[in-house]
């Protein structure tokens, strides 16, 4: 698959409370997708994939019915672009097993499968149809590589992400035979706890064999990613940092090993502000390489402002290329 870039936007605004499928907000104004242009800038920095972020509630306003025709133009002018600048895609649902639904008296975040009022507002039926129509739209189209069914699944409660994901590749498999689907690990799909959450063993049936286990994994002490800590104060804490990135994909590389299982790194990420970083997301590239597990950076996009982890200003004609900047060039350059 090589190396990737998530183009965030498309999942932006569904933390305002009252957005939901009813209100999902407009384009342009609460969320955006990328112009053809980054997606250009992504081509030319050396980049091979792109990951697409959007929304269940924006996509599919009524559960069990019809794809958003505006929508699905949107995600597919986007997928067109990638595909025209020799990009591979990865579709990914930025959901969280979740779903903003409206119930005329109140908006409510429904977690799949899992009871309201003694009866589940959103089922593994529903996600399992919007992955079927989504791979009926999008199979054999140049540009897509991969279904991602559901980024960062976590609290749960009693709802089986295993359970939902297989029925969701089923749904995928009765329509696309040749697709990768890319299956998240449960707990928001830390890799250093994929096999403690998600057991010793893979899980998912695919007749095609084309099915990859996602994990993520970000350098900060909590591996949240949000890097509240400066790297002079996670080195003062660990000083073990520089091999931090390694030590926590180590049991995720095991876990895929021993189930001869493919694997994907769909979120890495550093604060590009600050260089002592590169280096372990340079090491990490490298090590991942090695063992064939494309990873994804966290993350590009038009409307990050200056949210630190944003490789945007690295895309921008005249700059460095974002792989240089990013410790990844050498890896690009082993994967072509």
């Amino acid at each position: 698959m090589g190396v990737g870039v998530s183009l965030a936007g498309a999942e932006f605004g569904m933390v305002e409370r009252n957005l939901s499928n009813v209100s999902p907000g407009v384009h342009g104004v609460d969320y955006l997708y990328n112009s053809p242009t980054t997606s250009r800038h992504v081509a030319v920095s050396g980049f091979q994939l792109v990951r697409v972020p959007f929304r269940w509630e924006r996509i599919q306003p009524r559960l069990g019915a019809s794809l958003d025709p505006a929508e699905l133009e949107r995600l597919e002018s986007t997928v067109d672009s990638a595909a025209q600048h020799g990009l591979k895609v990865i579709l990914d649902l930025h959901n969280y097993c979740r779903y903003r639904i409206d119930t005329s008296q109140e908006v409510v975040e429904a977690i799949v499968d899992e009871p309201i009022n003694g009866k589940p507002a959103v089922r593994r039926d529903h996600l399992a149809d919007l992955w079927r129509r989504l791979a009926l739209k999008f199979r054999g189209h140049a540009g897509v590589l991969a279904y991602g069914i559901m980024n960062e699944p976590h609290d749960m409660g009693n709802s089986s992400w295993k359970e939902i994901s297989q029925v969701v590749v089923d749904a995928v498999r009765s329509v696309d035979e040749h697709s990768w689907v890319c299956v998240a690990g449960d707990d928001w799909s830390h890799a250093d706890r994929f096999e403690e959450i998600n057991g010793p063993r893979a899980w998912i049936r695919d007749p095609a064999g084309r099915t990859v286990y996602e994990a993520h994994c970000y350098f900060d002490f909590d591996g949240s990613g949000r890097y509240r800590l400066s790297y002079d104060d996670e080195l003062r804490l660990d000083k073990g940092l520089l091999q931090r990135g390694n030590t926590r994909i180590a049991s995720f590389v095991q876990w895929l090993d021993r189930n001869n299982a493919h694997g994907i790194l769909g979120e890495v990420g550093i604060p590009v502000g600050d260089r002592r970083w590169v280096a372990l997301m340079k090491d990490l590239s490298r090590n991942a390489e090695r063992h064939n597990i494309p990873l994804v950076v966290w993350a590009a996009g038009e409307w990050w402002g200056d949210y630190p982890l944003s490789i945007q200003p690295l895309l921008e004609p005249g700059k460095p290329t974002a792989l240089e900047s990013l410790g990844l060039a050498d890896v690009i350059e082993a994967t072509r």
